[in-house]
């Protein structure tokens, strides 16, 4: 009986309480490793706006056609994934420290106490999604602003349980300033100009 006591005690009680102690830091070390990732492939791989995006106008000026290279997006992504695996991959070797004293599961002890690390495990394959924002810039001129959205899972392991933290990180990847009236068709919230890589 008491066995069973205990076994509630930990699952209902502690393990809530730990999550939500660590949850925030999990959280934040995902999204870092990520975001060095991406900029760490930026500045290697020095990808440019026009490389990217391609842009016709017309004899007035005005913006015809506006379309994303979806074959270097898609080696830009998948040079991502692979960057950003390793970094998590290396955030799991170190875990997250958590005060003993969290594991009583009393409010009033939780960060108290020495330090126990708790195992990280990246979950499964990342997905993107690269999604354009524009911003008026002067008369008939247009900022384009390019961005991608990595979203990663990171599991937290517990004595005898384990939950999920997802973790989503927008990075900017391209932008340049668009001369010319741009068409409302590009201006929407449905733009085309929203794209999700293949795997």
């Amino acid at each position: 009986m008491c066995l069973i006591l205990v076994v509630c005690y930990v699952f209902f009680v502690v393990n809530p309480v730990v999550v939500e102690a660590t949850k925030a830091t999990v959280f934040s070390l995902s999204t870092s490793a990520v975001s060095d990732a991406v900029c760490d492939v930026l500045g290697e791989e020095g990808f440019r706006y026009e490389d990217l995006v391609h842009i016709e106008t017309n004899s007035q000026n005005e913006v015809v056609f506006i379309s994303l290279d979806t074959v270097k997006l898609n080696l830009m992504a998948r040079k991502f994934y692979q960057v950003a695996q390793i970094y998590l991959d290396q955030m799991g070797k170190y875990g997250v420290d958590v005060a003993l004293g969290t594991f009583t599961g009393l409010p009033f002890l939780v960060g108290i106490g020495p330090k126990v690390s708790l195992k990280l495990m990246p979950i499964g394959a990342m997905t993107s999604v690269f999604e354009s924002k524009f911003e008026g810039a002067g008369v008939n001129n247009t900022e384009h602003s390019l961005y991608i959205k990595l979203y990663a899972s990171v599991s937290l392991v517990l004595p005898a349980y384990s939950t999920t933290v997802d973790s989503v990180t927008e990075v900017l990847v391209a932008e340049s300033v668009i001369s010319g009236k741009v068409p409302q068709v590009y201006l929407g919230a449905n733009s085309p100009l929203t794209y999700s890589p293949a795997k």
